[in-house]
């Protein structure tokens, strides 16, 4: 049965942070804090108790369990998304930049693909932020440096994830921008991650209803989604002819919503989830329409066009989150630092368009 509605669940939590009482720089790589007890059918891979990912992956069993218990009912018509911010997988170790290295990579992915396969999220779509990660083997003597994001269906028989990778690195990235997979000139490096099959993954479908446009922070201001929309719609060869997707997810460290840089269908919708922005964190958005400069009707693909928006509906219900080892810690050492309220933020069941 295709889903008629979505429910929309943002974790809350922040990734990266900056001092309140003197001007310094963006802090990434926030400590892993302590181990959360584990959820039984929410298993995470076994690791040391003090591994980086494994730390942060068992805080996310647990907060996305929280979810599962405050959902209540399972109607199997509603599409649960969940979404946490951009940085969420990135070590606290500065001699990496704050990256995985790519065993530790492979680990995470491995972790996640298998972490909700049970029965109790057969209806959800798990969004877990990005991941942070290098390679050293692409280019001689060098690392290249990735931020990906990879998309996770729930259930048994679930599962299947899906990866898209960030274009541009941002200062806020924390990498050496140079080494960053999308300015790297190695060839074959270059083509890979380039190609259309690789970069049309940012718009994909669950069902005949719920079609999803991904992006990644500063990729919104490029108005990446927008330019893979164009690019699908105006192949021929290509399937994706359904205008907009109806759901537009940004996932984000920064990155206030630009109504110029949106690609969801009218009667869509943006969920946007920023660990480092001043408020609202996060945020639902329905589109209404398009407009061009001459003030002419537009549409999603369109580069000129400005989508109108419905401002947050003010609907979602907010579950603080308590404890611990549920909690990103306070940075240690002299200062403040600027550490928002950790929360889930659930909004009620609305239809797809």
């Amino acid at each position: 049965m295709p889903y008629t509605h979505f429910r929309y669940i943002a974790y809350e939590v922040p990734t990266a942070t900056r001092r309140t009482d003197v001007p310094g720089p963006t802090l990434a790589g926030l400590p892993p804090g302590k181990l959360c007890d584990p959820v039984p059918d929410i298993a995470v891979p076994k690791a040391p108790e003090s591994t980086d990912w494994f730390i942060r992956l068992r805080r996310l069993a647990a907060v996305v369990n929280i979810a599962r218990a405050n959902v209540g009912d399972d109607d199997p018509g509603t599409l649960k998304v969940f979404v946490a911010p951009e940085f969420y997988l990135r070590p606290a170790d500065p001699a990496t930049s704050h990256t995985y290295s790519t065993n530790q990579y492979s680990q995470v992915w491995d972790a996640l693909e298998k972490m909700f396969r049970t029965p109790r999220f057969k209806n959800w779509l798990i969004v877990p932020g990005s991941v942070l990660w290098y390679s050293d083997v692409l280019v001689a003597n060098e690392k290249t440096y990735f931020n990906s994001v990879l998309y996770l269906r729930g259930g048994a028989d679930g599962g299947e994830a899906g990866r898209i990778e960030k274009k541009l690195a941002s200062s806020m990235d924390g990498v050496p921008t140079r080494s960053a997979v999308g300015n790297v000139s190695e060839p074959l490096v270059k083509r890979a991650y380039s190609e259309a099959a690789f970069l049309r993954e940012r718009l994909f479908e669950i069902d005949a209803k719920a079609h999803f446009g991904l992006e990644i922070c500063l990729d919104h201001r490029l108005k990446v989604l927008k330019q893979t929309l164009a690019d699908r719609q105006a192949d021929g060869a290509d399937p994706w002819k359904r205008g907009g997707p109806a759901l537009h997810v940004l996932t984000a460290g920064g990155m206030p919503l630009n109504p110029a840089s949106v690609a969801a269908r009218p009667g869509g919708y943006v969920l946007r989830n920023d660990g480092y922005a001043d408020p609202p964190a996060s945020e639902l958005r329905k589109v209404t329409a398009y407009q061009l400069p001459s003030n002419a009707p537009g549409q999603a693909w369109d580069d000129k066009a400005v989508a109108t928006l419905e401002a947050d509906p003010g609907t979602a219900v907010e579950i603080p989150l308590r404890g611990d080892a549920v909690l990103v810690p306070p940075i240690a050492g002299p200062g403040t630092y600027d550490m928002p309220a950790q929360r889930l933020r659930l909004y009620p069941p609305l239809p797809l368009p």
